[in-house]
């Protein structure tokens, strides 16, 4: 077996890594940390989130570079996809049964932290269905409805328990992972229903919220959820109609505009330092950020993203494994898919949710499992090619 640490293999394989990708990582990772800052070390109890924050992002890239250095491939043996899945599936049960935060059981209280199983179980689902698709692409299967089933079989048993806590925002990532999986598996025909039913949907919300509110907020009501869950979706319409539920939204609105163009500078914002946005270290960093740095600021995060995601498209398109291009297709799907998001509820645009900002928002399991799946992404690129002369 190849030597992966050895110098004759760093040297062969080190004109493939992605250099560019990993200082993208770093700015966003600096980026964060100043958010974070700013966000929490003037709050009573969490003056320190900001040192946890370095420990989990030094942890994050330490695990990001042993993955480089560890062929992905291990990753597609199924034992150790069983047992990983089965693993997270046990998790995603256990949380249910845990205290309820903020309306939902989604987090496992561990020494010195909390676990978010459903963080595991975006990562695994894309696993288990990338390692599926890539047999049937290498037996040269056609792709039919029996294999459709069992992916989304594959897929949808962690978005079930994750809709049981329940947590809308990461059933929402789930969707959109699984839809950015299926734009790359499917045939012309199929490709073209399906997008253009999902070109549809989103045409339809966007008209509806801005051309027909008031019908909108009448199918928001029929829908079966609970009433905080509906008021994330009433937060596009007006935050003030949300009652207490469009409070955060309100202000974070307020804290993008406080920042203007150049941003108030660190430390500097009247609502980050008055602790008017609620979380705002996670679900609404990007708030915080734009106060502080401004719309120059937010500017050059989102451009670092569009970076980010253009480096694992060009990964993912010059792989000659399959099992490559399908894991970043739905790593591409989940990490876009919270940056819109993310970025759209700090702007009522988009639903108030409750997603994390990737590599931006403080948390350990998210932060770790965001690591987790880049390093896999680089280990992809350094070994994308089969034959080495």
């Amino acid at each position: 077996m190849e030597r992966l640490v050895s110098f004759d293999w760093l040297k062969r394989h080190a004109k493939d890594f992605d250099l560019v990708l990993l200082l993208v990582l770093i700015a966003i990772s600096i980026i964060s940390f100043l958010g974070v800052y700013s966000s929490t070390v003037t709050r009573a109890g969490l003056e320190t989130y900001y040192q946890k924050q370095i420990i989990w992002q030094m942890l994050g890239f330490s695990v990001f570079f042993g993955l480089v250095l560890t062929d992905y491939r291990t990753f597609t043996n199924t034992r150790i996809l069983t047992i990983g899945y089965g693993i997270t599936m046990v998790l995603l049960v256990v949380v249910l049964f845990m205290p309820e935060i903020n309306g939902q059981r989604s987090w496992i209280p561990l020494p010195g932290f909390q676990l978010q199983p459903s963080e595991l179980g975006k990562l695994f689902a894309i696993m288990g269905m990338a390692a599926y698709l890539a047999k049937i692409k290498e037996k040269e299967e056609e792709f039919t409805l029996h294999h459709f089933i069992r992916v989304a079989a594959i897929w949808g048993g962690p978005l079930f328990l994750i809709m049981l806590e329940p947590d809308l925002g990461q059933g929402l990532v789930m969707v959109g992972l699984f839809c950015a999986i299926m734009f790359v598996v499917l045939n012309r025909k199929p490709l073209l229903i399906f997008g253009s039913l999902a070109g549809l949907l989103v045409t339809l919300y966007f008209v509806a919220i801005y051309a027909f509110p008031q019908y909108y907020l009448k199918f928001v009501e029929m829908l079966p959820l609970k009433p905080y869950q509906k008021a994330r979706f009433v937060v596009v319409i007006d935050p003030a109609l949300a009652k207490d539920w469009g409070y955060q939204v309100q202000q974070a609105i307020i804290a993008i505009g406080n920042g203007g163009l150049p941003g108030k500078g660190l430390l500097q914002g009247s609502q980050t330092q008055g602790a008017f946005v609620p979380e705002q270290q996670t679900d609404m960093i990007f708030s915080a950020i734009g106060e502080d740095f401004g719309f120059i600021g937010t500017s050059i995060l989102i451009i670092l993203f569009f970076i980010m995601l253009q480096r694992m498209v060009k990964i993912a398109t010059t792989t000659s494994d399959p099992f490559g291009t399908y894991f970043i297709a739905g790593a591409i799907g989940m990490f876009g898919f919270q940056i819109f998001e993310n970025i759209g509820m700090n702007l009522a645009v988009m639903p108030a949710a409750g997603i994390t900002l990737p590599f931006v928002s403080y948390g350990g399991t998210s932060l770790l499992t965001n690591f987790i799946i880049m390093g896999i992404v680089q280990s992809i690129a350094i070994r994308r090619r089969k034959l080495r002369f």
